[in-house]
């Protein structure tokens, strides 16, 4: 019983996706503000074209001084100001997140881990109130960063199976039983008794018949003379 819910427990926690937020392990990916979780107040809109408008990225409420840290392990890529903000970006190998405006307490180069204090928040003029604009990035390719950290629950459509057609899974004929050799043998052996029999019968009765006739032809009937045989007696010495 203990290892089955030991195996229960470990189907459970390779169900749950990596980005779940507090996890306790240095590999899971989470929330840079927090917790409790955020507020998101601007979502991912990609831009139709790499130089097209749009919100590369997700907008977190937050305050000025607030921690912010790395979503996942990697190494600090950037971290300088840019355009008059400060910028924080970390490699995650072929993933790589970006935070602004932050004000660094990391160097370049630095590895760090999931939940790694990197800066804080910065009040700048991005979000009409203090946020922090969280990007992600795959080569230049511009991803949902909450995608990492909000399990992502797929619904497939329901479709009706379509009734089988008559056309379909014919049931095939049953095969005719085959006639043992000792049955053939004596099927065959019957009927040729059966058709000697026959022959038998009838020629008996056609001798019967004949002998019968001729029986009948011997015998004149009353009243009348058989002239020839009176002939062949009346010669007879």
């Amino acid at each position: 019983m203990t290892l089955l819910t030991l195996l229960l427990t470990c189907m459970i926690t390779a169900g749950t996706p990596l980005m779940d937020v507090w996890k306790s392990g240095q590999d899971a990916w989470r929330w840079p503000l927090g917790p409790p979780a955020p507020q998101v107040v601007r979502t991912f809109s990609p831009p139709a074209s790499p130089w097209g408008p749009g919100h590369r990225g997700v907008d977190l409420a937050g305050r000025p001084g607030q921690p912010v840290y790395a979503a996942g392990p990697g190494r600090i890529a950037y971290a300088d100001r840019l355009a008059g903000r400060g910028v924080v970006a970390i490699d995650h190998g072929t993933l790589r997140t970006t935070y602004l405006p932050v004000r660094p307490s990391v160097g370049v180069g630095r590895r760090v881990t999931s939940g790694t204090r990197i800066g804080t928040l910065e009040d700048g003029r991005h979000c009409p109130a203090p946020c922090l604009h969280w990007g992600l990035l795959r080569g230049s390719l511009y991803l949902d960063p909450l995608h990492l950290v909000r399990s992502q629950i797929r619904l497939l459509p329901h479709w009706e199976r379509p009734a089988p057609s008559h056309s379909e899974h014919a049931p095939e004929p049953a095969p005719e039983p085959r006639t043992a050799l000792r049955d053939a043998t004596t099927a065959t052996g019957g009927a040729l008794t059966g058709m000697a029999l026959a022959f038998t019968l009838a020629f008996v009765w056609r001798r019967t018949r004949v002998r019968f006739r001729l029986h009948r032809r011997r015998r004149p009937p009353p009243g009348v003379i058989n002239l020839s045989q009176e002939r062949r007696l009346r010669r007879t010495p």
